[in-house]
C-alpha cells in the first residue's frame, strides 16, 4: 500500500505506481473524483472486510488493466455471518484524534437474504514538508515552509439484498453510498533568500466533499445444469464540490491578497453486460460482452480581494469514454497426476474498443479511438503434494487517469519540487505484455510457504508525468515518453518457528527487486523509469499466546531509495535522489469473550523522515540549482473493540 503518515490508501505492487493495479469492491470497481481508476482503499473499515483477493495475471473476464496485479476487496455479506458491531478511537501523533464506528446485521428467510453494512470514521493526515533551495555554488537561494494538515469525516453504506426469485434465477442488488469531507489547512511561508526569515506567507482554509451514489444490480440464471446466464447493470453518480478560503500576508503580517475558490466536479458511471459459464466435458467456457461510459464534468469560480474573476479557461471542461468489451475464456486440465483436482491452464482473450472525448472551455473537442486485443494464459501445476509451479502470460491496458486528459493546469508553487499540474489529451494508453513464473512449496501441514517468483513487462507508449519549466514555471504533464522494460523477482517465506523453540510463533518475510528500462522516443535517452524504488520488503513475526487469547504482530516494512535522471527537450537534465524509507508496525489482537475482541494497533513506530534532492543542471553539466526536501512522518495509535451478537 501507498502510504503517508499511518494512512494507508492506494495499493501499489511491485513497486509500480498505484495506476498499475487495478483494485475493486467486491468485483466492480468505485468511481473516485481523484479520477485514478483505483479505489482509495482507506474509505473501506478495515473490519468490513472478509478477506483480499490477489493475483498477478488478470483474467479475461475483468477490465483489461492490472499491469502489476489485481486486487479485489471482498466486504462481509451473508445471513452466515454473524451480526457485528465496532467502535474504535486513536491519534495521529502532533494532530489529533481518529475514530470509527461499524455495524453489520443480516437477516434472511428462504427467499430473500439481507446484510445492512455501514460506517463512520474519522482520520487524519499530514503532508508538512520543508523545501529549501540553492544556486549552483550551494548558497542560500529562499525556499518555503510548508503546513498542511488534514481531517477526514467519512460515511459509508454498503448493504446487500439477495433475492431467489425460483429454483432457477436468483438477484442480487448492492446500493453504495460513500461520502468523505475533508478540512484542510494549508499554510505557505516563503523564506528570504538567505533562509532567515518569512518574507510572505498564505494560509488556505479547503473543504472538500466527495460523494459517490451507486446501484448494482445482478441477476443469476441457471439455465441447466452445464450452462448458466450473469447479466448485471452498475449505476454510479458522483461529485466532488470544494472550496479554497486563502488569505496572503506579508513579512510584517498585513493581509496583502485574498482569494475565494471553487471547484465542482460531477461523475458519473453506466455499465451493462452478461457473461455466460459453459460446462462441457473437462473444459469450463465463459464468454461475455459488456459496454461502459463514463463521464468527468468540472466547472471553477473565483473571487479575488472581493471581486468576481473570469473563469479559469483550462479548469473547464468535459470528459467521456465509451468502451465496449468482448471476451472468452476456457479453463481445463492438460496433466492429471499429482492432486490433478488442482492443476488448471486458462486461456483467454478479450477485445477492448475504447472512444474518449475531451471537450474544453472554448468548445474544442479531443477524440481517440482505439481497439485493443488482450491474450492471456494461466497455468497451475502441481509437481508434487505441496509444490505447485505456475505460469501467466497476459497482454493489459493502463489507461490514462480522465483528469489527466485535460488540458487544464492547477497551479501549485511552480517550482521542481512542488510544481504546477496539467493535463494532456494526446496521451494515449499504453500496452503492457507481462510474464510471470513461480514457485510455491507448502509444509509444517501447510502453514509455512517458500516462494519464488520472477517476471517480465514489456511496456508501449509508457506514460510518465514529466516536469518541464514552461515561461519560468515547472509543470508536470503526463506524457507517453516511450518504450520500455522491468525485470524482477519476488521471494515469500513463512515460516514456524516451533523447531527453534519459539512455540506458536510464525516468521514472515517477503521482498521484491526490480530493475528497469524507458527510450524515450523525443530524446533517446535510455533511463530508468522516474518515481520507482529497486528493492522493497516487508519482515514480520506472528505470536499466538493461547492463554492470554492474544495474538501479537510485528513487522517491518522498508522501500529502499534510488537515484534518477531526466533528459530535457532543450538538453538540460535533472537529477533526483530519494532517500530509503522504513517503517515499523505493531499489533495486539485480544479476544476478551468468545463474541467481544479488541485490536489495539501502533503505526509507524518510530517516524522517520522522507529526504530528497532535486538538482539542475545546464547542457553543458554544470549544476544550475538544487532543492532538499524534508518532510516529517508520524506516529498513529488505535484501539478498535469489536462485538458479534
Amino acid at each position: 500500500f501507498q502510504a503517508e503518515d499511518g494512512i494507508r490508501d492506494l495499493v501499489r505492487s511491485r513497486g509500480l505506481g498505484a495506476e498499475y493495479t487495478q483494485v475493486t469492491i467486491n468485483g466492480r470497481r468505485i468511481i473516485d473524483s481523484s479520477s485514478s481508476r483505483s479505489v482509495q482503499v482507506d474509505r473501506i473499515p478495515s473490519s468490513m472486510v472478509e478477506r483480499i483477493e490477489i493475483s498477478h495475471t488478470p483474467l479475461a473476464s475483468q477490465d483489461g488493466q492490472g499491469a502489476a496485479g489485481s486486487v479485489n476487496i471482498v466486504l462481509k455479506q451473508g445471513e452466515h455471518l454473524p451480526n457485528s458491531v465496532g467502535i474504535g478511537f486513536g491519534s495521529l501523533q502532533d494532530n489529533g484524534e481518529t475514530g470509527d464506528v461499524t455495524f453489520q446485521y443480516g437477516f434472511a428467510n428462504d427467499t430473500v437474504a439481507v446484510t445492512l453494512a455501514g460506517g463512520i470514521q474519522q482520520q487524519r493526515r499530514n503532508e508538512s514538508k520543508d523545501e529549501l533551495e540553492y544556486n549552483g555554488e550551494g548558497e542560500a537561494d529562499g525556499g518555503e515552509l510548508k503546513i498542511n494538515e488534514r481531517r477526514y469525516e467519512q460515511i459509508n453504506l454498503i448493504p446487500t439484498i439477495d433475492i431467489k426469485i425460483n429454483h432457477a434465477n436468483s438477484l442480487s442488488i448492492a446500493p453504495t453510498f460513500l461520502q468523505t469531507t475533508e478540512f484542510r489547512d494549508d499554510i505557505k511561508k516563503k523564506l528570504t533568500d538567505d533562509q532567515s526569515e518569512v518574507k510572505e506567507y498564505s494560509d488556505e482554509y479547503r473543504k472538500r466533499t466527495r460523494q459517490n451514489t451507486g446501484l448494482y444490480t445482478e441477476l443469476d440464471t441457471k439455465i441447466s445444469n452445464n450452462l448458466a446466464l450473469t447479466s448485471y447493470i452498475d449505476w454510479q453518480d458522483g461529485y466532488e464540490d470544494t472550496t479554497r478560503d486563502q488569505d496572503s500576508f506579508d513579512g510584517e503580517n498585513v493581509l496583502t491578497d485574498t482569494k475565494q475558490r471553487t471547484q465542482d466536479v460531477d461523475l458519473d458511471l453506466f455499465k451493462v453486460g452478461f457473461k455466460t459459464q459453459h460446462q462441457i466435458g473437462q473444459h469450463g467456457l465463459e464468454y461475455g460482452l459488456g459496454f461502459s461510459q463514463e463521464g468527468r464534468n468540472e466547472n471553477n469560480s473565483e473571487i479575488e480581494n472581493g471581486e468576481a474573476q473570469d473563469q479559469e479557461a483550462d479548469a473547464v471542461y468535459e470528459i467521456k469514454e465509451s468502451i465496449n468489451h468482448l471476451y472468452v475464456q476456457d479453463s481445463f486440465s492438460l496433466f492429471s497426476g499429482t492432486k490433478g483436482e488442482s492443476n488448471s491452464i486458462t486461456l483467454g482473450l478479450r477485445a477492448e474498443e475504447s472512444e474518449t472525448e475531451t471537450t474544453d472551455f472554448s468548445n474544442t473537442t479531443t477524440t481517440k479511438n482505439k481497439t485493443y486485443i488482450l491474450p492471456l494464459l494461466n497455468v497451475k501445476q502441481a509437481i508434487s503434494e505441496r509444490s505447485y509451479v505456475r505460469l501467466g502470460v497476459a497482454k493489459t491496458l493502463r489507461r490514462p487517469d480522465l483528469r489527466s486528459l485535460s488540458p487544464s493546469i492547477t497551479e501549485e508553487d511552480g517550482t521542481y519540487a512542488d510544481p504546477d499540474t496539467a493535463g494532456n489529451p494526446d496521451s494515449i494508453p499504453e500496452s503492457i505484455v507481462g510474464i510471470d513464473v513461480s514457485f510455491e512449496h507448502y509444509f509444517y501441514e501447510n502453514n509455512g510457504l517458500v516462494s519464488l517468483s520472477v517476471f517480465d513487462r514489456t511496456f508501449t507508449d509508457k506514460l510518465e508525468t514529466i516536469t518541464t519549466n514552461i515561461d519560468g514555471r515547472y509543470v508536470a504533464t503526463p506524457q507517453n515518453t516511450g518504450d520500455g522494460k522491468m525485470q524482477g523477482a519476488e521471494v515469500e517465506f513463512r515460516l514456524p518457528l516451533n523447531s527453534i523453540g519459539l512455540s506458536n510463533v510464525t516468521g514472515w518475510f517477503n521482498a521484491t527487486a526490480v530493475e528497469t528500462e524507458v527510450t524515450i522516443t523525443s530524446t533517446g535517452e535510455k533511463r530508468r523509469f522516474l518515481d520507482q524504488p529497486d528493492h522493497l520488503g516487508n519482515l514480520g513475526v506472528d505470536w499466538s499466546l493461547a492463554e492470554l487469547k492474544s495474538t501479537i504482530g510485528l513487522s517491518v516494512n522498508y522501500a529502499g531509495g534510488y537515484k534518477q535522471t531526466q533528459e530535457m527537450s532543450d538538453g538540460s537534465f535533472e537529477k533526483n535522489t530519494i532517500e530509503s524509507m522504513s517503517r515499523v508496525d505493531l499489533s495486539i489482537q485480544t479476544d476478551l469473550t468468545e463474541n467481544t475482541s479488541i485490536n489495539l494497533t501502533a503505526l509507524n513506530l518510530f517516524a522517520d523522515e522522507s529526504k530528497r534532492e532535486d538538482q539542475t543542471f545546464t547542457a553543458d553539466n554544470i549544476l544550475d540549482a538544487y532543492t532538499t526536501t524534508t518532510e516529517p512522518t508520524y506516529r498513529s495509535v488505535y484501539l478498535k473493540l469489536n462485538h458479534t451478537f
